[in-house]
Formats: structure tokens, sequence, C-alpha cells
């Protein structure tokens, strides 16, 4: 008795081959799907946590501006005038909406720091960004006669020009202010807050658009003033 051998024909194979292949493109499509979800949601953590961890900063920053002052030293051992001696943080130096300019002595070391903000606004390298420097105070009028900032790059991806604003007692000031040009109003200022809003560079493939954050600290001044007299956040 004869018995023909039996297989699967070249149609059946060729059918199978087309649904293997369906199944291992879908599954690779949620491979990547997923693979680009995580990206994205990676990288609007690391985007908000640069924010947070630049807020924090310049918060301890603001907090240290004015100190130290006149008044912790002792009559006669600074030169005059005393805003321009280099042991002397005079506090704010200018507030402007897209530039914060202090001296404080940050480190806990005893010098005193010029401190700058500035939102560069070019649109290469993932700017505009948020610049920071920091340099030692030399003598020299506060406003004037200071060294040239050597900024780095502290949050990219900067959306928003307003950055930074001022109060007197809750009331917010017209900027910018400076310390030569509006001292008494510099001197009367007892409160900073920045708002800082970001967008990411990855886009996110469920929603197709990138990513945005927005972060507010705002900062109550410590420390008196040296812009004027007379103010009630004067030293003098």
């Amino acid at each position: 008795m004869n018995h023909k051998s039996q297989g699967f024909s070249l149609l059946e194979l060729m059918i199978v081959m087309v649904i293997l292949l369906v199944i291992s493109g879908a599954v690779f499509q949620v491979i990547n799907l997923t693979t680009e979800r995580s990206s994205a949601e990676q990288a609007k953590l690391d985007m908000f946590q640069e924010a947070r961890e630049f807020m924090d900063q310049m918060s301890r920053d603001l907090r240290g501006a004015g100190y130290p002052n006149a008044r912790n030293f002792s009559p006669g051992t600074l030169s005059s005038p005393v805003e321009n001696d280099a042991r002397v943080a005079v506090g704010l130096v200018k507030v402007a909406e897209d530039e914060l300019w202090f001296e404080a002595d940050v480190d806990g070391t005893g010098t005193v720091s010029v401190i700058r903000y500035y939102l560069d606004p070019s649109t290469t390298n993932n700017c505009p960004c948020l610049k920071r420097s920091q340099l030692p105070k030399i003598a020299g009028n506060p406003f004037t006669e200071q060294t040239a900032p050597v900024y780095q790059v502290e949050v990219q991806g900067v959306t928003n020009t307003n950055i930074f604003s001022a109060f007197n007692s809750t009331v917010s000031q017209t900027l910018p202010l400076d310390f030569n040009g509006n001292s008494d109003e510099l001197a009367a200022l007892d409160t900073v807050q920045a708002v800082l809003s970001l967008q990411a560079v990855t886009i996110d493939p469920k929603t197709r658009t990138r990513p945005t954050t927005s972060l507010v600290t705002t900062v109550r001044l410590n420390n008196c003033s040296l812009a004027a007299s007379g103010q009630q956040s004067s030293c003098f």
C-alpha cells in the first residue's frame, strides 16, 4: 500500500511568514514607542530636576545677599565709600526681568562674591538659557567697576523672558533697577521672585509636543542694602 508524504504547501508557508512579520512588526513598534516614551519622560524629569536645583541654588545665594555688610565691621576699619570696599557686600546691585546681580559671601569663606544671573536670548546650544557668574568682588563701584562676568550655563530651554521681579512690601516694582541709577528704590526692596518656564528638547511620542514645566521661587531678603540711606532695608 502506497502512502503519500504530506507537508506544508508554499502558500501555507507564505501565509505563516506574513503573519510572523505582522506580529514582529507590531512587537517592535510597541518596543520602539515604549523606548521613545521612556526617553521623553527621562528628559522631562532631568529638565525639572535641573531647574529645581538651579532655583534652590539661587534661593541660597539670594538669602546671603548683603552679607557681610558695614555693620559687621568695626568703625573706621573700612575704606570710604564703604560700598566700594571689597570686604563688604552691598546687597542687590541690579534687578531686571532678564538679569539679577548682587553681592554676597555665598561660600561662607569671608570672601564677597559678585553673583550674576543672566538670560542668554541666543538660539544656539539649547538657548535661550539662564547663566550664572560668580567672581570675587574687587575694590570699586559695585555697578560700574567690577570684573566682567564669566558665565556658565545653568538651565537650558528657557521659554520666558520676564524671569525676575522685585517687591517692596508686597508691591511690585518697575524694572530695571540698578545701584547707581535707582539707589532709593533698590534699597527699599525686600523680596525677589523668579519664574522659570522650560521646554524639553525631546518630543513626547504620545502628545507629539515638547514637554514643558514651570517653577516659581520667592526669596525674602535677609540683610540690609548699601544702595541708599533712609530706606527700611538700608544699612545706613
